[in-house]
């Protein structure tokens, strides 16, 4: 490979693992609600019980997680993170067929939560550190920019064909979801390299101390800092807020135009 395709495979390496890791992921968000109402048999309230639990779960181990890829390597998070989204996304599908019912989709949600914290901050890590191994002499802010538009179009995408899928049937976009999420695993796999980065070791016994350096150091340049401090408590309101709308409007917009019309769903998403 020539020093100068270093840095082009690494930005093809985060836009095409990225975008199929949204589209599988956005596939759902459209009929997520209705298929917990209709094929699992919750109530809207147990609908957000449900949600609040992929809500801890996050909560809980977005420290923990993130020791994983500060030392095997932000691939390796990345990957696990893939592998076990694919399993909760698998364990939505048949907990109503075995009726394992409301807890069934607690263990799911937690599961999916848990999946999410390894994906976050691992993508951003890598492609820093593998562009700066690279020599890339662009601002690093117009990959991330490409990152988005990349990403808003794959939300797009697979809002629109969630709810189309889920026209046809509600299981349909959970299915696919999973199949594409095997093919964001293998790319990933293929693709993306630890550039820039020296893996360590993660052992037990270090494991509880790498927590706490992660975690003062969030609270150093998070909560600490006179700028972002205000902008986590506007996070935080909006983001109870927006959750619950966007989990509760879905029956509710059914309801309004008197049809089953499953496919609008994901227009609206969109």
């Amino acid at each position: 490979m020539r020093q100068e395709d270093a840095p082009r495979r690494v930005v093809v390496a985060y836009l095409s693992s990225g975008v199929l890791f949204t589209l599988a992921t956005s596939l759902i968000w459209a009929t997520n609600t209705i298929f917990l109402m209709r094929v699992g048999g919750l109530s809207i309230f147990e609908v957000m019980l449900v949600n609040a639990v992929f809500t801890v779960a996050q909560a809980l181990f977005e420290v923990p997680t993130g020791v994983v890829a500060d030392t095997i390597g932000r691939k390796a998070s990345y990957l696990i993170a893939i592998g076990t989204i694919l399993v909760s996304t698998l364990l939505y599908v048949v907990t109503p067929r075995f009726g394992w019912g409301f807890f069934g989709f607690c263990a799911a949600s937690a599961l999916l939560g848990l999946g999410f914290t390894f994906q976050t901050g691992a993508v951003d890590a890598w492609l820093v550190d593998a562009l700066d191994h690279t020599g890339f002499t662009l601002p690093k802010e117009r990959v991330f920019a490409w990152g988005q538009m990349m990403s808003g179009a794959g939300m797009l995408v697979g809002s629109v064909l969630g709810g189309l899928l889920g026209q046809a049937d509600l299981s349909l976009p959970f299915v696919v979801r999973a199949v594409l999420l095997g093919a964001a695993f293998v790319v990933t796999a293929v693709l993306v390299k630890d550039l820039g980065f020296t893996p360590r070791p993660l052992r037990a016994s270090t494991f509880a101390a790498e927590s706490r350096t992660i975690l003062q150091a969030g609270v150093r340049y998070g909560w600490h800092d006179r700028v972002i401090r205000p902008l986590l408590f506007v996070s935080l309101l909006g983001g109870v807020f927006f959750m619950y709308g966007f989990y509760s409007w879905q029956p509710y917009i059914l309801g309004l135009v008197g049809h089953n019309y499953v496919w609008l769903l994901g227009v609206v998403q969109g």
